[in-house]
């Protein structure tokens, strides 16, 4: 009994020196300037999807020209330019412009993605679902602004080939031509001519001297007899 005495008196002290004070409610009328920003918030989530896209068709726009100089530049000058190059420079041209091509070709479809979307049947519950016109805005422009980092990144790498490929066209090793180490010559003989091909290995006014495949010793010719004397790459 005692200790339930001691007790009560303990809770009422403590219920005694406790202090409750008034909170105001929160006012869940906004006021005017609240009215504003979400105003203006509204009108950044509804531009900011049109900004994406804006920027990712001008993108589009000059990766194209680029493309579209580089195949005319090939189609115009063709093998003709690229065959005066050592036979590795040649191979690492060609690789270096078909990659960059690859990768301009594959930035334009990201552009076009990052520019208009990806196409999709889309209804009025699904929208309701994401949770409202400017929620699926939102989440239109985080996939716009994804698309539109990732064609950047290819389009960038698409430049950095085709300035490789550029600078190793202006400074890479040509191809140096041999000069002709060989004669086609045509020798006059009492029944008609016969046509020789060999290597020349001396001539004067008396002698000419060939050095024909398959036979052990140069072979005269008198040089009076020739009718005709052509230096030749090979036989």
């Amino acid at each position: 009994m005692s200790d339930r005495g001691d007790a009560r008196p303990a809770a009422g002290k403590a219920r005694r020196g406790s202090v409750i004070k008034a909170v105001p409610p929160h006012d869940v009328v906004p006021n005017t300037r609240e009215l504003q920003e979400r105003a203006k918030l509204a009108d950044e989530v509804a531009a900011a999807l049109g900004r994406v896209r804006s920027t990712a068709q001008n993108w589009r726009t000059g990766m194209a020209g680029l493309i579209t100089l580089v195949t005319a530049t090939l189609l115009f000058k063709g093998r003709n330019s690229i065959s005066d190059y050592v036979s590795w420079v040649r191979y690492s041209i060609g690789a270096l412009t078909a990659l960059a091509l690859i990768a301009g070709v594959a930035s334009l479809w990201w552009f076009l993605l990052a520019a208009y979307g990806r196409p999709e049947v889309v209804s009025a519950q699904s929208v309701i679902d994401q949770g409202g016109v400017a929620v699926r805005d939102v989440l239109l422009a985080q996939a716009a602004r994804k698309d539109l980092k990732f064609a950047q990144l290819l389009a960038i790498v698409s430049a950095a080939l085709l300035a490789a490929a550029l600078i190793l066209s202006w400074y890479g090793p040509a191809e140096t031509s041999s000069p002709p180490a060989f004669a086609s010559v045509k020798v006059r003989h009492p029944s008609g001519t016969e046509a020789i091909c060999g290597s020349l290995v001396a001539q004067n006014g008396t002698t000419t001297e060939l050095r024909v495949k398959g036979e052990p010793d140069a072979r005269r010719i008198p040089t009076a007899d020739l009718v005709s004397v052509v230096l030749v790459s090979a036989c």
